[in-house]
């Protein structure tokens, strides 16, 4: 069988710390992100992982024909709390997905890098499949511009859009 996606991995031996990044070969999507995102959410994070709690969800945002969405919550793992987001993009009859989990803050900023360094590709009117990738123009969603802001107050965490994007 083929590989689905695409995986990172760190961990810190010092403080238990780990952060993965999942990154989900494209497939056709469902019609909207709303669909798409529900699809994924059910199945790469509650068939996956042990997660109790409705996740906080960033309203779909739309730029250059995708839209995007994300999502977090909590889950319980080892004797701590992690969590899991789910980013779904959508655009064109094609949805792709990034899914990241951590226990750590400390790596927030290596999931913000690897969501903004995202580029989809715009299929070009026409092409082939096999159209050559200078055809395809790509575009960095604004939506993906973003970070995650744990509160320890509330101890949640909270997907947010930079503002202004860089």
């Amino acid at each position: 069988k083929e590989n689905t996606y695409v995986s990172y991995t760190t961990t810190n031996q010092q403080n238990g710390g780990y952060c993965q990044i999942f990154v989900m070969l494209g497939v056709n999507s469902k019609g909207s992100i709303a669909a798409d995102f529900e699809h994924e959410w059910q199945n790469l994070v509650l068939k996956q992982y042990k997660v109790t709690q409705a996740p906080q969800i960033t309203e779909a945002k739309a730029e250059d024909g995708w839209q995007a969405k994300a999502g977090i919550a909590p889950f319980a793992f080892g004797n701590g709390t992690s969590i899991v987001m789910l980013t779904t993009i959508t655009g064109y009859g094609r949805t792709a997905s990034i899914v990241a989990l951590t226990n750590s803050q400390d790596y927030s900023p290596a999931i913000q890098d690897l969501l903004a360094s995202v580029e989809m590709k715009k299929p070009a009117a026409g092409a082939s499949a096999t159209a050559s990738p200078a055809a395809k123009p790509t575009s960095k969603p604004t939506a993906l511009q973003g970070y995650m802001d744990y509160s320890p107050f509330t101890k949640t965490w909270t997907w947010r859009l930079r503002q202004p994007p860089p």
